[in-house]
């Protein structure tokens, strides 16, 4: 997520906020929630200074968007294949079809960071401790 200084920012720049919900709408492999569709809809039309939570919002939509090949000093990459390697000790079907459509990437967004991060841990790859950083 953006610094304060970033998202107060952002907040009064209304040709900001209508390019970057405009930017994320045109993303070819979203996979945005319908409330998150209507929302970046909405700021792509922004006539007036968004509130700070809703700039907060739009911040965060962004870095979710982005991809990862390095995370907390981890190889996305080498994280897929070493999780692939163990996918039959995975106790939920999903985690392992997850891991098997993303074997060979070497980026990720952070949404499935998050889901990648648990199967790690689940495989005792990474220490429980050890969570993405905002």
């Amino acid at each position: 997520m953006g610094s304060w200084t970033e998202i107060e920012r952002i907040r009064k720049d209304l040709v900001a906020i209508r390019s970057l919900a405009k930017r994320l709408l045109k993303l070819p492999d979203h996979e945005w929630t319908h409330w998150e569709l209507d929302f970046l809809e909405d700021r792509s039309c922004q006539k007036n200074e968004i509130n700070t939570r809703q700039a907060e919002k739009l911040l965060e939509l962004r870095d979710d968007a982005e991809y990862h090949s390095k995370v907390q000093g981890f190889s996305v990459a080498s994280l897929i294949e070493d999780c692939w390697l163990a996918r039959h000790d995975l106790s939920n079907e999903s985690d392992r079809s997850f891991i098997e459509n993303h074997k060979g990437k070497t980026g990720l967004k952070r949404r499935q960071l998050h889901k990648l991060f648990a199967c790690c841990r689940e495989l005792h790859l990474i220490e429980d401790y050890i969570a993405l950083s905002a």
